[in-house]
């Protein structure tokens, strides 16, 4: 009997124990809840602050830069001694395009050569390229077979002799065409002592597809949102966007072209702005870009810049952030520029966490989700008008971009997506984009 007597008392007391320990696991529960949507809360509003920095740059780039227009109609003669560098690779079908409309650039032609790196290629863009008139370096090495290795070899085997000759390096991709008055443009500004410029990128063929649309907004809201709202505030760029631009040989004489990111483009202005240059945007140095018109290419490369970001991000982010706080405040700009892709990401993480929490609050009360559907609502139908006010500020044909503005904000999404992924990836492979049609310069711009 007393061994059941304490038998039963045994039970009351485990009992008793597993109450308490249910209650301060439900408390600890519920503390944990609390503090996840008051981080969520914490971030949604520093996302606020940086959707409102954002906001904030698009309306500095709405004025257009009276001093730089200046400088690029004041007559000047003729100075500067270009280098003009295409990577290329299996680029036979649009090569030639590029290199007849450098050609007959109105630019004295003993003050410029273009150079070709054919990279890894199994076609005929070698001789393509030589039958053009180009300078052609061949490369083959399968195991760095990116631009920004491609670069790294070339000026390792050809910078002496380019410093000698050249004053400065302009950068094109093979699907490029370029302006008449592209070096035209870019001496006046390197005469008054510019030493890194990045040119204007509009779009070849907008409407081929709502894909290409909607690339090609992207490109355009880069430079009048981004690039002219920096040139206008007095910061430096955070981007030379990987083509049309060009740099000072000189800048790179003791370290020859140093990156290794899959976004060259980024790594290289981030090195500049550590080197205490501002990359400027020139708009009137305009040359013309094809841009991806096609799903899987466009996830493709979307997914390498994402790459190349986090990339970048990792390498750049703390020599920025030191160099920002002792030495040039401005390069906060560049630090946050490379910084908000794991904020964003933790934001986004966050948001959908809170998002699982409060779903039975909105299954009980559809008002709060209502409440709450009208955030994204907003940020759509503020995206939409953004961008036909970009395309009205640029003066294009608002029928031409009109699907890609209704797309945009949803490939935005994925565009987002592809970024976050991409910070655990480790695949670094680079996949060319194929260009499967050529256009001359003067069939685009009729």
């Amino acid at each position: 009997m007393n061994s059941f007597l304490i038998l039963i008392h045994r039970i009351q007391i485990l009992n008793t124990s597993i109450s308490m320990n249910l209650s301060d696991m439900s408390d600890s529960l519920t503390t944990l809840t609390k503090l996840i949507v008051l981080f969520c809360n914490i971030a949604f509003w520093l996302v606020v602050i940086t959707v409102g920095y954002n906001f904030f740059l698009m309306i500095c780039g709405i004025p257009n830069n009276k001093k730089i227009e200046l400088i690029s109609k004041t007559e000047v003669k003729p100075q500067t001694r270009f280098a003009i560098l295409i990577s290329a690779r299996n680029e036979e079908i649009v090569i030639p395009y590029l290199i007849r409309s450098l050609k007959v650039m109105d630019y004295p032609k003993e003050l410029f050569d273009i150079f070709v790196i054919a990279d890894n290629c199994s076609d005929q863009t070698a001789a393509v390229a030589k039958a053009e008139g180009a300078k052609v370096c061949s490369r083959n090495d399968e195991t760095r077979a990116t631009k920004g290795y491609a670069l790294n070899w070339f000026f390792s085997h050809n910078l002496k002799q380019l410093l000698v000759k050249y004053d400065h390096c302009v950068i094109f991709d093979a699907d490029n065409l370029v302006d008449p008055n592209f070096l035209k443009v870019m001496d006046r500004h390197i005469q008054t002592g510019e030493t890194f410029l990045a040119g204007y990128m509009d779009c070849k063929s907008p409407e081929k597809s709502v894909i290409a649309s909607a690339n090609a907004l992207f490109y355009l809201n880069r430079s009048r949102f981004l690039h002219q709202a920096r040139n206008n505030l007095g910061l430096p760029l955070a981007s030379v966007s990987g083509t049309g631009f060009s740099f000072d040989l000189k800048l790179i004489k003791d370290t020859g072209w140093d990156t290794q990111t899959l976004t060259e483009d980024v790594e290289f202005t981030m090195q500049m702005i550590l080197k205490d240059q501002k990359p400027v945007y020139i708009k009137e140095a305009i040359f013309y870009d094809e841009p991806t018109s096609e799903f899987m290419p466009m996830i493709r490369q979307r997914f390498r810049w994402g790459m190349g970001s986090v990339q970048t991000m990792r390498l750049m982010t703390g020599k920025l952030f030191r160099y920002a706080l002792n030495y040039n405040h401005k390069a906060f700009d560049a630090f946050w520029f490379l910084a908000q892709i794991p904020f964003f990401f933790v934001s986004a993480l966050l948001s959908i966490v809170k998002m699982l929490i409060l779903l039975p609050t909105y299954v009980d009360n559809q008002a709060w989700f209502a409440r709450d559907l009208i955030v994204p609502i907003v940020a759509y139908m503020a995206t939409v008008l953004s961008l036909i006010l970009l395309v009205k500020l640029e003066n294009k044909n608002l029928k031409q971009y009109f699907k890609g503005i209704v797309a945009y904000p949803f490939l935005g999404i994925v565009w987002a997506g592809l970024q976050m992924a991409a910070i655990f990836c480790k695949d670094a492979t680079w996949h060319p984009i194929a260009h499967t049609q050529g256009v001359e310069l003067e069939h685009l711009t009729k």
